[in-house]
C-alpha cells in the first residue's frame, strides 16, 4: 500500500508517547524501526500534521504516558523490576524449598489481543503493511528480560517442562469494559444467538474468532481504549503432585477400603485409606491426596500375601525430595499402630510409574481362596471330578451384581479363570483356590448371583455353594519394585492372616 511519509512518521512519534520505557515496540517493531530509519533520511521529523491528521491518529490512542502503556499495560515495565523477582522468588521458597526446577506461566489480560489486534491494523494503515510477526510478543519479551534474572534469584535453572510451576497472572480493571467492544461481533449473522448469549463470558479463543472478522474501520467507529484502567498480578507456585506406592495387607473382615459414609453418615471408625495414608500425610504435607489401588476388596475379604499394590497422589505437595529412611519410619509407625493393616515396599515413584497401577487393568491377574459351603455332602473325588470337566480357562460371563447394581453400569462382562481346585474340609465344606483375570467377582461365580453369572460354581458342581470366608492371595502385578527386606517379619510372606 502507499503511505504518507509525514502521516507515517508522525503517527509513530505520537505513539510511542503511549508507551513505557520498557516497551520493546520502540527498538524491535521492524516497522517502526524501518521507519525511524526513513524518517532519519528525509528529515521528516520536524514536518508538521494538520490538525485533522493528528486528531485521527490521536483519537483511538488517548492513553499517556503517566497511566499505563498501550502495547504491554506496563506488564514490561512494573512487573520487570528487581522488587518483583523478590516476590517471585518469596513466593516460590513460600511453596517448597527443595524445588530442582523452575517455569513460568504467564497468564495476560484478554484486551490485550484487542490492542494487538488493533495496532497491526494501525500500523497497516498509518505505517505500511504489517503481520503478525512484525509486533514483539509480550509474554516472549517478559521472558527474556526475566528468566536470566530469575535463576540468578532462584539459584534454580528455567526448564519449559519444570514440574514446579510458578504462575504469574495478570489482570487489567478495564478488561470487562473492552471486551464489550466485541459483543457487537459476536454471532454477528445470528442475532437471536447473539441475544441469549449477551453474557457469555469470553475466552482466548472467542477472543481471537471474533477478532479476525473485525475491520480497522470497525475499531475506529466502536474501540475506544480503557485510559483509567490499573493492572495487577497474582502469584502463585505449585509443584507436581507426590506420588507414593506400596503394597498393603487387610487382616480385618470388617474393614472397607475407603472411608465409609453413605449419607453424610459415616459407618465405620476407619478404613485402609485412613489408616495408611494419614500418617504418610504427616511427612508428605500437601494440601490434600488421593487413594488408588489395583482393585479393591469387600470389607469381608481379607487381602494376604505380598499384598494389594497401591499409590497416593499428594498434590500441591510443601516438600518434594525424601529419604528411603524416612519412609522406613513412617511404614513401621502404620504396621505398629494397628493389628487390621500392614504396609511394605512403601517409596516415592514417578508420575510414570504410578501409572502401572491402572495399565493393563483387564489383563493382569488375582488369586483367591474361599472357604465355601455346600446343602449336600462332596467329597474329594466328586470335587476333583466335576472340576477336572471345566474348560481352561473357564470362561464367564457375568451381568453386573445384584450387590453393586446401585454404583456399577448394568451390563455383561467377559472374564476367565484359569486355576480352579479345591480340597476337601469335611462332607459340607471345602476351600476353593482359583486365579482369575482382573474385574471378576468370585462370589458371584460361586453361588451365581441367581442365574446372573454362567456358568458358575453351583452349576458345576450340581448343588448349592456359597461363600463363608473369600481372601485375595496375590495380586499378580509387578508394581512396585520390592525393597530390600528389614527383617525376618517382612521376610513372612503371610498367607495365613495375622
Amino acid at each position: 500500500m502507499t503511505t504518507n511519509p509525514i502521516m507515517a512518521t508522525n503517527a509513530y512519534r505520537l505513539f510511542v508517547n503511549r508507551l513505557c520505557r520498557s516497551c520493546p515496540m520502540k527498538e524491535q517493531c521492524s516497522l517502526f524501526k524501518k521507519f525511524i530509519e526513513q524518517q532519519e533520511r528525509n528529515s521528516l521529523e520536524s514536518t508538521p500534521l494538520n490538525h485533522s491528521e493528528v486528531q485521527t491518529i490521536d483519537n483511538h490512542l488517548t492513553v499517556s504516558s503517566s497511566q499505563h502503556c498501550f502495547l504491554c499495560l506496563d506488564v514490561l515495565h512494573r512487573y520487570t523490576s528487581d522488587e518483583f523477582i523478590q516476590q517471585i522468588k518469596q513466593t516460590a521458597q513460600s511453596t517448597t524449598s527443595d524445588f530442582q526446577s523452575f517455569c513460568c506461566n504467564l497468564t495476560l489480560p484478554l484486551n490485550l489481543f484487542i490492542r494487538h489486534a488493533y495496532l497491526l491494523k494501525f500500523l497497516n494503515k498509518y505505517v505500511g503493511e504489517c503481520n503478525e510477526k512484525d509486533l514483539p510478543i509480550i509474554k516472549d519479551q517478559w521472558r527474556n528480560v526475566m528468566i536470566d534474572r530469575l535463576e540468578e534469584a532462584l539459584e534454580r535453572p528455567y526448564q519449559i517442562e519444570s514440574p514446579f510451576e510458578i504462575n504469574i497472572t495478570f489482570d487489567f480493571s478495564g478488561e470487562a469494559e473492552e471486551l464489550n467492544f466485541l459483543r457487537r461481533f459476536r454471532y454477528a449473522d445470528n442475532p437471536k444467538l447473539q441475544k441469549s448469549n449477551a453474557n457469555e463470558a469470553f475466552t482466548r479463543q472467542a477472543v481471537t474468532s471474533v477478532l479476525n472478522n473485525i475491520t480497522f474501520e470497525d475499531f475506529e467507529q466502536y474501540y475506544k481504549p480503557v485510559i483509567n484502567g490499573k493492572t495487577s498480578c497474582t502469584i502463585s507456585a505449585q509443584h507436581d503432585s507426590v506420588y507414593i506406592a506400596g503394597r498393603y495387607n487387610k487382616y480385618s473382615r470388617t474393614l472397607s477400603q475407603t472411608p465409609w459414609i453413605i449419607d453424610g453418615i459415616r459407618k465405620a471408625d476407619t478404613s485402609v485409606e485412613e489408616l495408611i495414608a494419614l500418617p504418610i500425610s504427616k511427612l508428605i504435607s500437601a494440601k490434600h491426596y488421593v487413594f488408588l489401588s489395583s482393585g479393591r476388596e469387600d470389607v469381608d475379604v481379607r487381602t494376604l500375601g505380598r499384598g494389594r499394590p497401591f499409590v497416593i497422589e499428594f498434590r500441591q505437595p510443601s516438600r518434594i525430595l525424601y529419604q528411603p529412611e524416612e519412609f522406613h519410619a513412617v511404614q513401621d509407625e502404620i504396621n505398629t499402630s494397628t493389628k487390621d493393616v500392614r504396609v511394605r515396599d512403601l517409596q516415592q515413584v514417578s508420575k510414570e510409574d504410578s501409572n502401572q497401577i491402572k495399565e493393563g487393568e483387564e489383563e493382569k491377574t488375582k488369586c483367591y481362596e474361599a472357604l465355601c459351603y455346600t446343602d449336600t455332602q462332596i467329597d474329594q473325588e466328586e470335587l476333583d471330578r466335576r472340576l477336572a470337566s471345566v474348560a481352561n480357562p473357564l470362561v464367564i460371563e457375568q451381568k453386573t451384581p445384584i450387590r453393586v447394581l446401585h454404583r456399577r453400569t448394568v451390563m455383561t462382562r467377559q472374564r476367565s479363570i484359569t486355576e480352579l481346585c479345591a480340597t476337601s474340609i469335611d462332607a459340607y465344606h471345602f476351600r476353593l483356590r482359583l486365579t482369575t483375570q482382573a474385574g471378576a467377582y468370585v462370589k458371584e461365580f460361586v453361588h451365581g448371583d441367581f442365574g446372573r453369572t454362567k456358568p458358575n460354581l453351583t452349576m458345576i458342581l450340581d448343588r448349592f455353594v456359597d461363600i463363608l470366608e473369600l481372601d485375595v492371595l496375590a495380586v499378580n502385578i509387578d508394581f512396585p519394585p520390592m525393597l530390600e527386606i528389614e527383617n525376618e517379619q517382612d521376610n513372612a510372606c503371610d498367607t495365613n492372616g495375622k
